[in-house]
């Protein structure tokens, strides 16, 4: 969900750069995209305060690359 957002909102810079929107609008859409950031970085805190080995361990990762992980310690 998050990355798919933040296709969305990049693509929304990239279009504003193109057709060289006023500064303040463009100032919108940079102010949406860091505040998508914040978020992020936010979700992470609550994830390594809950369980910081998922986050460090590549849970998001397939089980192949956590073997190899693990076998190459």
């Amino acid at each position: 969900r998050w990355l798919d957002e933040q296709h969305g909102i990049i693509g929304d810079l990239r279009t504003a750069l193109q057709t060289h929107l006023p500064e303040n609008e463009l100032r919108v859409l940079v102010d949406s995209f860091m505040a998508h950031y914040n978020e992020l970085f936010h979700l992470k805190s609550i994830a390594v305060k809950a369980d910081v080995f998922h986050l460090l361990s590549g849970m998001w990762k397939t089980p192949a690359e956590r073997c190899f992980l693990w076998m190459g310690g």
